[in-house]
């Protein structure tokens, strides 16, 4: 055997020693490999059926579900899916094939739902689903399954049909939504507005805003922005709705509205124009709320000041009311004749009482469409007769035979003062003949 020879043994040798090495190098290495894949499929298919677990007690709660899509999705195979929610769903396809009213379908579509909440990660449970819902009208609870469909469902799976039902999904909606805003249109109520927005909400592409509506909405930014003074903000707020009427469904319309009316102080109008927005920006919702709590706090003070100087209106009106009452009160006993008086001056005593003689006052009113004067201290055989009463004028006559009374008759005329508290006048008498015999002035004072 030569060198070479054997040089070339010892190479061949060599090499299938180290290509047998390498080998065993690889098969150790794709063993520890499969053995940590395997342990943390292991570990992930129990993460998955506790958090199936908790799922099925909250079946609300959409982070764990999506979750649970992910970790099905990365396991393979998938999860298995339990004989209950094959039963389930065989019920529901049944069910499915007889019905024939929207309310048939919409219990289909809930029963597909429950088989869902067993095995999350059944597509076919959500497109069937969104299939009934449609079927039954009910749009929203439509698109909501066939999102969890394309969530749910694993690469490689022919998803033609729920395409078509998707595009199904949009031209429906869309002719629902135009047949709405028409309705609106006619009769633009709140409840009308508010099913635009949720109409709106459900659609898989949110409606253009019409060129009109933007118009309006730049008119009002300006108008809002250059605000001086209410007449300004009332500009804003008119065109804003009048955006809003052309686009009810505009979210940002809405939050800029309740900012003019805030600054407005049309607290609960900001209010209620924040709670469109709410509906439209759900993602926003507690922010929108803490400032709806804000509003109505807001409202709450501008009403107690409001009622504060209502309160204080009114305290001044009835005070306004008292003065007025006190000054025609003082009016009528500056004014009127009719009182208290007693005599302070007269000749002949043929008057009785005087200052301080006040039970022998005269007493001076008006009765009915009669004027009257009463004396109680005035003899028996004198009498006062043809009472009459003019503006700020007395007159009447005292008559009587008394012998102590020279006259046979008394003519007396009053004037009443500018300030009201005197009588000034004159006294003709006469004789028994009924003749003039004497003139004298006569003054009564008001009894205060």
């Amino acid at each position: 055997m030569n060198v070479r020879s054997v040089f070339s043994g010892l190479m061949i040798l060599t090499l299938s020693c180290a290509t047998t090495a390498t080998t065993q190098a690889q098969t150790a290495k794709h063993t520890a490999l499969s053995r940590e894949q395997a342990a943390a499929e292991t570990a992930t298919r129990a993460e998955l059926a506790t958090d199936l677990a908790s799922f099925q007690s909250n079946p609300s709660d959409v982070t764990l579900r999506s979750k649970i899509l992910e970790l099905s999705k990365s396991l393979n195979p998938a999860p298995a899916i339990s004989q209950l929610a094959q039963d389930d769903y065989a019920k529901a396809t049944a069910q499915m094939a007889s019905a024939a009213s929207t309310d048939d379908f919409e219990t289909v579509a809930q029963m597909f739902e429950q088989v869902a909440v067993q095995a999350p990660w059944y597509a076919d449970a959500y497109v069937n689903a969104a299939s009934a819902y449609a079927k039954a009208n009910e749009y929203e609870g439509a698109r909501r399954n066939l999102v969890l469909y394309f969530a749910a469902v694993r690469p490689g799976t022919d998803t033609l049909s729920a395409e078509q039902l998707r595009r199904s999904l949009d031209h429906k909606q869309a002719s629902q939504f135009q047949q709405a805003l028409q309705q609106f249109n006619a009769n633009p109520t709140d409840a009308a507005r508010m099913h635009i927005i949720q109409l709106a909400q459900a659609m898989g592409t949110q409606p253009e805003v019409p060129e009109e509506a933007r118009g309006h909405y730049v008119m009002a930014v300006v108008f809002g922005n250059s605000a001086t003074e209410s007449a300004d903000y009332e500009r804003a707020i008119t065109e804003y709705k009048a955006a809003l009427l052309t686009a009810p469904w505009w979210g940002d319309a809405y939050k800029k509205l309740a900012g003019v009316q805030t600054l407005a102080g049309r607290y609960d109008d900001a209010i209620s124009s924040l709670i469109f927005y709410q509906a439209i920006q759900p993602t926003d919702a507690r922010i929108t709320q803490d400032e709806i709590y804000r509003l109505k706090a807001l409202g709450k003070t501008a009403a107690d000041e409001q009622a504060k100087k209502q309160s204080e209106v009114e305290q001044q009106k009835l005070l306004e009311q008292k003065r007025l009452k006190e000054r025609a009160a003082t009016d009528a006993m500056t004014y009127t004749v009719e009182g208290r008086w007693y005599q302070t001056s007269a000749p002949n005593d043929y008057l009785v009482g005087g200052e301080s003689n006040s039970q022998c006052d005269y007493y001076v009113k008006q009765n009915g469409a009669r004027w009257e004067i009463k004396n109680g201290c005035t003899p028996s055989k004198r009498a006062m007769s043809d009472v009459e009463v003019q503006p700020r004028q007395l007159s009447f006559k005292l008559k009587g035979r008394d012998p102590a009374f020279p006259f046979s008759e008394v003519a007396l005329t009053f004037t009443l003062s500018n300030d009201g508290q005197t009588l000034e006048g004159r006294a003709v008498t006469y004789d028994k003949h009924f003749s003039a015999v004497g003139d004298h002035p006569v003054t009564w004072t008001r009894r205060k």
